[in-house]
């Protein structure tokens, strides 16, 4: 077996090995048992579970498609959504930071005639706004917290920290999208000695897609704009997920909290991105969020539980789309 040669895969895989032995290590300490308990109250109504995720992904397809600019070429949104779906496979399944879709939608978008520039724009600018989107989303979390978390002003105070370094980063990869980024990484390789002569070959598209980048922005900002408030939107579908699984879980909670719990969570899971599926953090997250809530440990376990049954199918259809597009 060809062992991985890049540092960083080492470092992912060692992450994902010791989250997934803390994971179980959380779910045995909460008890099979009462996670089982709390199954079987849902019955068959479990796949019930899988309709937010599916509408989220199809507003941020909406808004995928706000951001190709020539319509003669432009996909189909079906076309779109399964796209978005194997990229999103193997942004949560490969250990590249949430980036390794990225590139496959980008070829996939070429190959269907969309120009280079923009179709590797497209998905440039939209990560950008995913990123603003979810920092929005966990602000909105952070605001309704206070409200139903007591005594722990000082936690509030680490994830704020959190969503404020998300945030700037977020913004940051955005600014400098309509500032030349390629080039001016090509230049930086070159003065520490390190850019390859490959990426110096492309140095003429690469100004191509900065020119793409910079005219977007100056151009199209309420199509830039539209596509923010589609992923916004996205998030509050996602919201109706967690309001969903607990009353099917039996123990229903408020809108507010719903919304808090989730952003929150979300939180967790960015800070786990170099972990494929942010595995053991996001899933750690969620079970202190649901014990600070006073929803107690086997609840939150079964409701990160279900929320990876939800993941697992969707990642799977992913990666059927993902097979027949090979």
């Amino acid at each position: 077996m060809d062992l991985p040669r890049n540092p960083m895969r080492w470092v992912t895989l060692i992450l994902l090995a010791v989250a997934l032995i803390f994971l179980f290590w959380m779910l045995n300490e909460i008890g099979w048992d009462n996670i089982s308990r709390q199954f079987i109250r849902i019955g068959y109504y479990w796949p019930l579970v899988l309709l937010p995720y599916g509408l989220l992904n199809l507003l941020v397809t909406f808004s995928w498609s706000a951001l190709l600019l020539t319509s003669e070429v432009r996909p189909s949104l079906g076309r779109l959504f399964m796209l978005r779906l194997a990229g999103e496979s193997l942004n949560q399944l490969t250990p590249t930071a949430t980036m390794g879709g990225e590139p496959f939608k980008a070829m996939r978008l070429t190959a269907a005639g969309v120009p280079w520039e923009e179709a590797t724009a497209s998905v440039l600018i939209q990560r950008g706004i995913l990123v603003l989107g979810l920092v929005t989303y966990i602000v909105l979390g952070l605001v309704l917290a206070p409200f139903l978390l007591y005594g722990t002003s000082s936690n509030l105070e680490v994830l704020g920290l959190g969503t404020l370094l998300l945030g700037a980063g977020g913004l940051a990869f955005v600014y400098l999208q309509s500032r030349g980024p390629c080039l001016m990484g090509v230049r930086l390789l070159e003065r520490l000695r390190l850019c390859p002569d490959r990426l110096k070959a492309k140095e003429s598209e690469l100004a191509k897609l900065d020119a793409f980048l910079a005219e977007f922005y100056r151009l199209y900002p309420r199509r830039g704009l539209l596509a923010f408030v589609l992923v916004l939107a996205s998030w509050a579908a996602q919201a109706v997920e967690v309001y969903l699984v607990f009353q099917l879980l039996g123990h229903p909670i408020s809108w507010g909290l719903a919304v808090c719990l989730d952003a929150l969570v979300m939180l967790f899971a960015a800070v786990g991105f170099l972990i494929p599926a942010s595995i053991g953090v996001q899933d750690g997250g969620g079970v202190l969020l649901s014990l600070g809530f006073n929803l107690g440990a086997a609840l939150g376990a079964a409701f990160g539980i279900l929320r990876r049954i939800r993941e697992a199918f969707w990642l799977s259809l992913g990666l059927v789309v993902l097979a027949r597009e090979k």
